[in-house]
């Protein structure tokens, strides 16, 4: 699915894949917002995003006019003008400011052709792990003069310029990886009681939630958090989030068993518990809404993608003990 221009924050139709479901857990638990982008490149103004939501691809976008600001996994993370960033979005995300007439180039490709690339272990395990790569352009090596050209040519349904668009995207990125440098956090002024912005408090719930996510945690957990009635901190999560409480923690959790499924040999039991679910079962039925597919599936798929084609050795491939210290495991014999 490729388009030359669309707008952040404004879901295309045939992208949304599911809206938000009502959980077995109860009422006030709903399921993330998942999105079904694939291999895009296109460019457009930006606008804030209504709710977080996420997708199984990496994503690259470039700012020029002015600053996006997203709420990164809980964190306010800038993206200045003349920037590029590129991070896994299976990481819930929200654009939550873009000035008015700031203009946005933006690349998506699917997580399985991305390990295909055969990138250095270290690159794949910083987009893994959730770490944003963020560079300051530079012209004629680093900037936005290629994205026309990758959206004009993955239009055309041309395999040979698909194949040249996708080495000159691959070239760029790892060109972005070479700058890029730790993300800077920032904080807004849009004023409530108590001192703090909306979004401040948003965000912090939203980091206590990534931070804890592995916990059993219930809505005035996460109150105490920003010191205020759980009932009040539902509606400034909701107001500016666009999603519940509830959902965010289901999205945090998908995301690590996601990732615990990439780069560890752990089984389904061990998965499910680090990542916070509260039984198997759980963890089957959120999975597999958000993602389309059950675990084991999703760890084939993506363990075929890592395979080089017959004949062709990888100069790097990426392998599940990149991150097995993430949970003191050894990879599982199958």
């Amino acid at each position: 699915m490729i388009s030359s221009v669309r707008s952040p924050g404004v879901t295309p139709p045939h992208a949304r894949t599911r809206a938000r479901r009502a959980a077995a857990t109860g009422p006030g638990i709903d399921l993330p917002v998942d999105e079904h982008i694939g291999l895009a490149c296109w460019s457009g103004l930006s606008s804030v995003m209504e709710c977080a939501h996420r997708h199984d691809d990496i994503e690259v976008n470039l700012a020029e006019g002015g600053a996006l600001t997203y709420l990164f996994g809980g964190v306010p993370v800038e993206i200045a003008p003349g920037t590029a960033a590129a991070f896994w979005a299976a990481v819930p995300h929200q654009l939550v400011h873009a000035p008015a007439h700031t203009r946005v180039h933006w690349i998506t490709i699917p997580l399985d052709r991305f390990l295909r690339w055969g990138l250095t272990d270290g690159l794949v395990g910083r987009l893994l792990q959730g770490q944003p790569l963020v560079a300051a352009t530079s012209a004629g090596t680093l900037d936005a003069s290629g994205f026309g050209r990758w959206s004009a040519d993955l239009s055309t349904g041309d395999p040979d310029l698909r194949d040249i668009a996708l080495l000159e995207i691959q070239a760029w990125i790892r060109r972005l990886a070479r700058g890029a440098s730790p993300v800077e956090t920032v904080a807004h002024a849009d004023a409530v009681p108590g001192g703090e912005s909306a979004v401040e408090r948003a965000a912090t719930m939203a980091r206590f939630i990534a931070e804890r996510f592995r916990d059993p945690l219930t809505v005035a957990d996460v109150a105490a958090a920003v010191h205020v009635h759980p009932h009040h901190a539902m509606g400034v999560f909701r107001n500016v989030v666009g999603t519940t409480l509830g959902a965010y923690l289901t999205q945090c959790r998908v995301a690590e068993a996601q990732r615990l499924l990439l780069t560890t040999g752990a089984g389904m039991a061990e998965i499910a518990h680090a990542a916070g679910f509260g039984s198997q079962s759980r963890f089957y039925s959120c999975f597999t809404a958000a993602c389309g597919e059950p675990p084991g599936a999703y760890r084939r798929r993506h363990d075929e993608a890592r395979q080089p084609p017959p004949s062709t050795v990888s100069a790097s491939s990426v392998s599940r003990n990149t991150v097995h210290s993430s949970m003191g495991t050894a990879p599982r014999e199958r």
